[in-house]
């Protein structure tokens, strides 16, 4: 596999962040979001890295390759609530390109680290189509257990239903 380097998010990386994305809702089959919704503009997601950065209980982890170019990003969050505010829920995702290449182990492994250095984060927990047998596969080998399951909750343009799955993992 060729070199690919994790890091936190920084202001400079907002308009390769906004393409990146942009061309994720392009090309993947497992996403809520459809291609057409997305419309944050530069300035609107320079601001998101600002309050990920700015916040103890977000995060923005991208992988780059040897030439800088982002080829994957995870996305975590906690709800501020104090109840609640032990789980970090996430979003991930891989340039088509190099997805099953590792990068996405290489993102999960680094937030699971940091999870792990957030002392009130308990829980880490995600949403992923039922459809999505290898994003689960990789779920399931950092040890995520499946907990529930939403019936029909993501209906796609060609009429494809498929239920949403809910993972955790306590590290």
């Amino acid at each position: 596999m060729a070199k690919i380097e994790i890091c936190e998010v920084e202001l400079g990386d907002a308009r390769a962040l906004n393409a990146y994305v942009r061309q994720v809702y392009e090309t993947s089959d497992h996403l809520i979001t459809a291609p057409g919704e997305y419309g944050m503009g530069t300035f609107a997601r320079w601001r998101w890295c600002v309050r990920k950065l700015a916040s103890s209980g977000e995060v923005c982890l991208i992988a780059k390759d040897a030439d800088g170019a982002i080829v994957g990003m995870i996305d975590g969050w906690v709800d501020p609530r104090q109840r609640v505010r032990h789980v970090l829920t996430f979003a991930m995702s891989v340039r088509a390109d190099r997805r099953r290449t590792g990068v996405g182990r290489k993102l999960l492994a680094a937030l699971v680290d940091w999870v792990k250095a957030h002392p009130y984060i308990r829980k880490i927990e995600l949403h992923v189509h039922a459809d999505n047998a290898a994003a689960q596969a990789l779920y399931t080998s950092f040890g995520f257990i499946l907990e529930g399951e939403r019936k029909g909750a993501v209906r796609y343009e060609d009429g494809r239903v498929v239920n949403d799955r809910l993972m955790a993992l306590w590290p």
